[in-house]
């Protein structure tokens, strides 16, 4: 648009420099001549100066492509992530739950432990037993407790490269808007 505008006032100045060179002196149409070629030679700049900001523009165009698309890829992972992390609270607060029934239970077997000290063998083997099953389950529940650590760790991590990414995007739509208005 802009460039046409530049040819249309470059035609009509050109023809005013011509109709009033008709009637001037040799030199005068020299001069003109002059003129009308340092006006091309402006307006070929013009032009090529157009047509390397509308390549910005493009690069520029693609690269926003590409950002979106890393952004959609890590909102998706995030969102998986946050899936995984919710399925890991519920399985460790499901641990914490049998660690406490394993721990009164215990409390339980201790009582009958005094109570029936007759059978103490057998009360000893089943108290170890519970003990097992309760430091497993603690292990069981460290292990899980770790895991969530983890993903929180990888999940703090890309939610700052989501945010980084979001900047990103910000800085080039403002580098687009610029060149569309110097385009205009």
């Amino acid at each position: 648009m802009k460039g046409k505008g530049t040819a249309g006032w470059m035609v009509v100045v050109s023809g005013f420099l011509l109709l009033g060179g008709c009637g001037g002196a040799g030199s005068s149409k020299t001069d003109l001549n002059s003129q009308v070629q340092q006006l091309k030679t402006s307006l070929d700049a013009t032009k090529n100066e157009r047509d390397l900001l509308q390549q910005d523009v493009t690069k520029l165009k693609q690269e926003l492509d590409k950002t979106d698309s890393a952004l959609a890829d890590s909102t998706q992972t995030n969102t998986k992530l946050q899936g995984q992390l919710q399925d890991l609270t519920k399985s460790r607060d499901e641990l914490s739950a049998k660690v406490e029934e394993l721990g009164t239970a215990r409390s339980d077997l201790q009582k009958r432990v005094d109570e029936l000290t007759t059978s103490c063998g057998t009360l000893e083997k089943q108290v170890t037993a519970l003990t097992k099953a309760r430091d497993a389950a603690r292990a069981d529940a460290a292990t899980a407790q770790t895991r969530i650590d983890q993903l929180t760790e990888k999940l703090k991590s890309q939610t700052q490269q989501m945010v980084e990414l979001q900047d990103q995007m910000a800085s080039i739509r403002s580098v687009l808007q610029q060149l569309q208005q110097k385009l205009e």
